[in-house]
């Protein structure tokens, strides 16, 4: 009986079983959104690509060590890009579990910590810092199901720009991914010719056309993942977008069964993904 009352507290004021639906796609994307092993390899891709040098290629190494620098910081914005997006799915799932927000307040000295050290560029430190003095409301100010749907209206546009910048540059790893795969071919297919060259060395030269499969099939991993992932996140900004669209009747059924929908999608991109 207790449970009922409840239930039908929580129906006059955003409906149970829309709440069912937004936690569960807040859960299953900040998990999405904070997954950063594909951000980590493309912060990395200079150093493998470093490996794949030949001897004599000094100069190449030395441009790649300098474009390493260069990464450094863009690594250091995609952890807040992923850092704001996650926080903020996770605050909308306590929101719809009628919890109070935990954590969310760190977000906040992320983004500020980020702006001193010139990693957001223009564009992002708004929307960035939007969101995170959103959370840190939620959080400092016992936000419950009550203000989920102002958080949502608050919420839509920041999180879209955000949302924007990381696929952006999950994109650019894609093509930094093709051009990593060409100096691994390349490598390996000068050690495996030079040492078939007259028959020289045939068991260096097996020993290099194993590891040019291994590295391809690893490629291939990751060239599956990379779309799967960004389309991942594209479906957390549709589903989100739809959310904020029909924020003022989110008890809509159709509105909750296309909630349900991205949700199912998102989470079988991010399994794929993980799987790899």
């Amino acid at each position: 009986m207790r449970f009922i009352t409840l239930c039908a507290v929580a129906a006059l004021l955003c409906g149970c079983a829309n709440l069912q639906a937004v936690q569960e796609f807040g859960r299953i994307s900040s998990l999405s959104a904070g997954y950063t092993r594909l951000s980590d390899d493309y912060a990395r891709s200079p150093l493998i690509n470093k490996t794949y040098t030949l001897e004599a290629e000094s100069q190449q190494r030395d441009v790649l060590d300098a474009e390493y620098q260069q990464r450094l910081p863009q690594a250091a914005r995609l952890q807040v890009y992923h850092k704001v997006v996650s926080s903020y799915m996770a605050t909308l799932a306590e929101l719809a579990g009628d919890e109070v927000p935990t954590g969310a307040e760190e977000v906040d000295g992320l983004v500020d910590a980020a702006v001193k050290a010139n990693y957001l560029d223009a564009a992002s430190v708004a929307p960035a810092k939007g969101i995170g003095k959103l959370l840190t409301d939620a959080a400092l100010n016992g936000y419950r199901h009550r203000e989920l749907k102002m958080v949502i209206a608050d919420g839509n546009q920041p999180i879209q720009a955000v949302l924007a910048s990381l696929i952006q540059a999950m994109q650019a790893f894609d093509a930094s991914l093709k051009i990593e795969r060409a100096n691994a071919n390349r490598y390996y297919r000068t050690l495996h010719a030079r040492a078939r060259e007259n028959n020289r060395e045939p068991v260096a030269a097996e020993q290099a056309w194993a590891s040019l499969n291994a590295a391809n099939a690893l490629f291939d991993e990751r060239e599956r993942a990379m779309p799967l992932y960004i389309e991942s996140l594209r479906r957390i900004a549709i589903a989100h977008q739809a959310l904020y669209d029909g924020r003022d009747h989110i008890d809509n059924q159709q509105l909750l069964a296309d909630l349900k929908r991205y949700t199912k999608q998102i989470r079988s991109a991010y399994s794929a993904v993980r799987a790899r």
